[in-house]
């Protein structure tokens, strides 16, 4: 190996561990950005020398990928990332298409409505429609994720995935409910922590691939009987209309 081809080979491996450091430490904020973190938790969390970790810090700021808050001393995500974000999410034609569908819903159901977007062993909230008039107050964040198997909306993608992929149940979910899923084509399910009930539908392409979930989240205290029905109906109501203007596209 040449002089030159070995700098070059040193030079990739140390810019790949300075981009290994910076994504370890944006997963790390990431993982507490509701309270932010300080520089010695970051320590802790990484393990890095203070003095590199010091240098990337400044970077991540620099480029707005993460934000310090000089009065607490807290470092939390930057807003580089939402931009960056959108600007990917909305190479999705069929974002722009259905949101006004998602949008009615959440105005004839005065609720809060969500879609949630499947990945590996997680799902993350990619959109939030609220109503004015939600009696919710505390609402999940865009880009929330929630671990298998838990939530209304991870039990529709393991529904699809177990029963319908035919894949392995690694999160031993009761297969006889996931089949009840399939059939009837959504699934509620209780938050006792937020008080709350998740109506959970999915979003299957002419392909049967599953896009994406959409789901209601509404105060439990205010169901009744009529109004379950009621919801229900209008979930798989707003799922049909989403699935044919996908359909077409």
């Amino acid at each position: 190996m040449s002089i030159d081809v070995f700098y070059y080979f040193l030079k990739g491996v140390f810019h790949m561990q300075a981009l290994d450091r910076m994504m370890m430490i944006t997963k790390a904020i990431s993982e507490h950005n509701q309270t932010g973190v300080t520089i010695s938790q970051l320590t802790e969390h990484t393990e890095l020398a203070l003095a590199t970790l010091h240098r990337i810090l400044h970077s991540l700021v620099e480029h707005r990928l993460i934000q310090f808050d000089a009065t607490t001393k807290r470092y939390t995500l930057g807003d580089a990332w939402m931009q960056y974000g959108l600007q990917v999410y909305d190479q999705f034609d069929y974002v722009s298409k259905i949101r006004p569908i998602l949008d009615d819903l959440a105005e004839l159901t005065q609720e809060s409505v969500y879609m949630h977007k499947p990945m590996e062993d997680e799902s993350m909230i990619v959109e939030r429609l609220d109503s004015p008039n939600s009696r919710i107050h505390i609402v999940d964040r865009l880009g929330l994720r929630t671990a298998m198997p838990e939530g209304a909306a991870n039990h529709i993608i393991l529904a699809h995935r177990i029963i319908l992929e035919k894949k392995e149940n690694v999160f031993n979910v009761d297969t006889s409910f996931l089949q009840k899923i399939i059939v009837d084509g959504f699934v509620l399910m209780d938050d006792a922590q937020k008080e709350t009930v998740s109506f959970a539908t999915p979003i299957v392409t002419k392909n049967q691939e599953l896009l994406h979930v959409i789901s209601l989240s509404v105060l439990a205290f205010s169901l009744t009987e009529e109004r379950i029905e009621w919801l229900t109906k209008q979930l798989l109501e707003t799922r049909k209309l989403v699935e044919e203007t996908l359909y077409f596209m």
